[in-house]
Order: structure tokens, then C-alpha cells, then sequence
């Protein structure tokens, strides 16, 4: 039988990718948060290029005087606006700059009431809005000093993960340790540095221990000179690597569209890694290199290993227990609805767990919470609705039914007039590939969905299939975007689409 010109193009562009996973190392875009922390460090030690953070500040700057992600997401604005200001008035060395750091400082007045528009907070935000404005100030920037109020949730940050610092290195808090190491006193009696040189795969976090402590590490800047050259625009990502996470969440959209096998050599490879990084009682962290084991990955390796043939258990979900639902981390102060929700479906992969009935219930009374409350559309690890509302659609069938009808006729009633999905002022193709991934899993096994729906999604896909500069949409400290779990959910969508219909 012969294969479709499209059909051809997904084979051969799932192969690359699959080639192209490695551990290490993830590919995702650079950021104007971690970025402006390497200009800082730019005239620490020269020679490193490091002074090419300053160039790509001065090229990202968005006309409404801010820096951040495409779409307008006040808090990733927000953090991102006050970290490139402060590079600037230290290092900046021109007129222009003066202008930018004004610029920057005239958004942050006009918007400092707006955090309240956005559905989810950014990662750490709290502790590195607040320590960000009050090193704001003491560079003579003229910033808002109310730009976070709840100093409350802080403290409630704190009490859980420990006011001892020795314990930070194996929490969340880690990753955004910058904010914090001011209250740390005889910082260099504690050991933050992963042997890779970095200070939880943050290269923020990497750097800021290496001003407060003027301490130069080696390991460090070589670390961070690697992820540099990787990037090749001058910028860094806000973490580097997350190679658990890139491969996990590329082989989960893949396995929703029959695209790999466990038998193929790349998986097996890339399966092997993830096995020999997963703990029994604690399940896996987004890097082997940081020892911050989550639900959300843990939950979709989980179902990845067992499909490979592991012999992994659901033992695994009883570190991540909570009274009323499952911590995606310990010590998050804010649930994740998607974590919850993939967890559900793993465990139905071991109904016969003596925990099952439980944990099953826990969630589902969870969900129905959330769904009463009218919170049912948003998650804390995407910005935008689509993300948790069609993986929804596809994890929940056949467990919670009765929520789903809902979540479909809103993706139906909300397509755009190009075929596509976008909550932020236009389409996207990765929301749409959400949603057409949905519509089509409804189609087949619920209730009809118009051909006309799913065919102007598939063309919106089509048609910018070779525009592959994604706006970041995923939640870390800023917003980002990881290129090739987005990649692959593009692929799913279209292949889901061509095995539907035959074209």
C-alpha cells in the first residue's frame, strides 16, 4: 500500500526526532529572565561570550517596554521585565539602554495591577517577585514596591519545604534559589552544585550563587558557557537540561498516535534511560542530574516503562500523597489538575493495586471539585485552557464521563475562522493540535464531530506545519517552550487525522 505524501512526512519527522533525543541536553528557547542573569555575570569573566546576553536583551525587548513570552502573561512578564532592567542599569552602556531600563520601568507601573488577569501564577513566583523588586530598588530603579502583596504565601513556601537551607538542594526551591540567598548567611557552608555545574538545572540559580559567593566555579561556567553554545542566539533557557521531561512528554503525544513502538531501536534507548533514572519509591525528576522526583512525569514514565515492558508498580504514586489529592511536588502550595488527572488514567494500568479503589476515588472527588467550582479549563504548568481541557477529553474517557461533554462543546464553539484554536488573541498551532487530537478521540469513540471542524483544524496544521517558532506557552519560572514535546503534539494531531479520515 502506498504511503501518503503526509503520512510519509510524519514517519520521517518522528524518526529525527526520536535520533535527535538525547540525555543531557533538551531544546527549548531562550529567555529574557535567565538571559539578563548571565549579563550580569558577563563582566565577571570575560572572554566566555557571556557578553551576548546583553545584545540579545537589547533585541527582545517587546514595544510596550517589557521582556517576556509572545503572548502577554502579566507574571512571566512581570519577572522578566524586572530581571532585564537590573542587567541593564548595572552593564548597559549606551543611551539606548537607559531608554530600554525606562521603557521597562514605565510597563511594570502601568501593569502592576494586573496580575489578577492570568489564570495561573508563573513557578517561584512569590519569592522572586519580591526579591527582584527590593534589588530593583537598590539599583535606583524606580519599580513599583507593591507589584506582590501576599508575603504570606512566602512563609507558607518556606514552612513546607524547611527553613534549613541544607534541606533546599532536594526541593523545588532550588530551582529558584536566587531569590533567596540573600537570607542566607555563610552561603559557601552549603553545597548547592550539581556535579553537571549547575545549581538546579537553573542557569539563574547557577549564576546568582556565583556572585554571592564571588566564587568562579569552573564546573559552573563551564556549564553554563555549554548551555550558552547550545542555544546559538545568544540567550539561555530557564533550564538546562530537562531531558527527562523532552523525552517523556515527545513519547507520550508519539504513543497517542501509534507513531513508536517499544521494539524501535531509538525507543528501546530512550526507554532504557528512563528506566535506569526511575526510583521505585520515588518515580523520576524532569533531569537525573536533580533529585526532585514529580507526579507528572512520574506518571506518564510510569505508564512509558510499562508499555516498554518494566516491570515498574504503582507503588511509585504513595510518595506523592496528599489527604485530598496527589502533590505534583512536595511542598507546591498550588494543585496540578493534569497531574491528577494523567495519574488517574496510569493506575488504571494496575487495577488490581491494593490502593486503587482509593487513590481512583481521590482523584475523581478531586476533579469534581475543581469542576463544580467552574476551575475545570486551567492547569498550573500551561497557560492555556486548551492544554488541560482536550488532554482531558482523551485521559478521562470512560472514568468521569460526565465532564466531558461540556469541555467538547466549548472547543467546537471556540474554533477559529482559520481553522484553528488560540485563547491569546489568535491561533496557535500548538493549541490546536490539542484540540483537534480531542475532537477527533470524541469523534471516534462518543459522538460525531463536523467533518468541517476537524478538517479546517488539520489544513490550519497543514499550512504552517514549516512555521516552527512556537510562542512559549508551558509555566517555569517564565513562560517557555519545549521544542519538541510541542513538535510532537503537532505530529499526533495530523497523524490522528490522516489514520481518521484516509487523506
Amino acid at each position: 500500500m502506498t504511503r501518503s505524501p503526509i503520512g510519509e512526512l510524519i514517519e520521517t519527522e518522528t524518526e529525527e526526532i526520536l535520533a535527535s533525543l538525547k540525555p543531557g541536553y533538551s531544546r527549548s528557547d531562550s529567555v529574557a529572565y535567565d538571559t539578563a542573569w548571565l549579563a550580569r555575570l558577563a563582566p565577571q569573566v570575560p572572554g566566555r561570550g557571556y557578553e551576548s546576553a546583553l545584545a540579545w536583551l537589547r533585541r527582545n525587548q517587546h514595544a510596550d517596554g517589557s521582556w517576556g513570552g509572545k503572548v502577554l502573561h502579566y507574571h512571566d512578564r512581570i519577572i522578566s521585565t524586572l530581571s532585564a532592567i537590573i542587567a541593564l542599569q548595572g552593564y548597559g552602556d549606551n543611551f539606548a539602554d537607559k531608554q530600554r531600563v525606562r521603557a521597562g520601568e514605565a510597563f511594570l507601573w502601568h501593569e502592576k495591577g494586573r496580575l489578577h488577569h492570568d489564570a495561573n501564577d508563573t513557578s517561584g513566583f512569590p519569592v522572586l517577585a519580591v526579591a527582584l523588586v527590593n534589588e530593583a530598588i537598590s539599583c535606583d530603579l524606580d519599580v513599583p514596591r507593591d507589584l506582590y502583596r501576599d508575603v504570606s504565601k512566602i512563609e507558607r513556601k518556606l514552612n513546607l519545604l524547611g527553613h534549613n537551607p541544607h534541606s533546599w538542594r532536594n526541593t523545588t526551591l532550588v530551582v529558584s534559589l536566587e531569590a533567596v540567598l540573600a537570607n542566607i548567611h555563610d552561603l559557601c557552608h552549603y553545597d548547592f552544585v550539581e556535579p553537571n555545574g549547575s545549581v538546579g538545572m537553573s542557569p539563574a540559580a547557577t549564576i546568582a550563587v556565583m556572585l554571592h559567593t564571588n566564587n568562579s566555579n569552573p564546573n559552573s561556567l563551564d556549564y553554563l558557557q555549554k548551555t550558552l553554545e547550545a542555544q546559538g542566539d545568544g540567550g539561555v533557557p530557564f533550564i538546562q537540561p530537562m531531558d527527562v521531561f523532552e523525552i517523556v512528554w515527545t513519547l507520550y503525544h508519539l504513543r497517542q498516535a501509534d507513531l513508536i513502538q517499544p521494539d524501535q531501536p531509538h525507543v528501546q534507548r530512550l526507554l532504557a534511560y528512563l528506566a535506569a533514572s526511575w526510583s521505585p519509591e520515588r518515580g523520576i525528576s524532569f533531569s537525573p542530574q536533580i533529585n526532585v522526583p514529580d507526579l507528572d512525569d512520574t506518571g506518564v514514565t510510569y505508564a512509558l516503562l510499562r508499555w516498554g515492558g518494566y516491570p515498574v508498580s504503582a507503588d511509585v504514586f504513595a510518595s506523592f500523597e496528599n489527604e485530598t489529592h496527589f502533590n505534583c511536588y512536595a511542598g507546591e502550595l498550588d494543585q496540578s489538575l493534569s497531574a491528577n488527572m494523567r495519574t488517574l488514567a496510569a493506575l488504571q494500568l494496575e487495577t488490581g493495586h491494593r490502593e486503587f479503589e482509593n487513590w481512583s476515588q481521590k482523584i475523581t472527588a478531586m476533579l469534581r471539585r475543581y469542576d463544580l467550582r467552574g476551575n475545570f479549563l486551567f492547569d498550573k504548568w500551561h497557560i492555556s485552557p486548551y492544554y488541560f481541557t482536550s488532554t482531558a477529553i482523551w485521559t478521562l474517557h470512560g472514568l468521569v464521563d460526565d465532564l466531558l461533554p461540556s469541555l467538547v462543546k466549548w472547543i467546537t464553539k471556540t474554533q477559529r475562522a482559520d481553522g484553528g484554536w488560540g485563547y491569546y488573541g489568535g491561533s496557535t498551532s500548538e493549541e490546536t493540535a490539542y484540540c483537534l487530537k480531542a475532537l477527533l478521540f470524541w469523534h471516534e469513540r462518543t459522538e460525531r464531530i463536523e467533518s468541517e471542524i476537524l478538517s479546517a483544524a488539520a489544513n490550519y496544521l497543514l499550512t504552517h506545519l514549516d512555521q516552527k517558532d512556537y510562542p512559549p506557552l508551558w509555566i517555569g519560572k517564565t513562560l517557555y517552550m519545549p521544542y519538541y514535546p510541542v513538535r510532537s503534539a503537532i505530529l499526533m494531531a495530523l497523524q490522528n487525522y490522516h489514520q481518521s479520515v484516509g487523506e
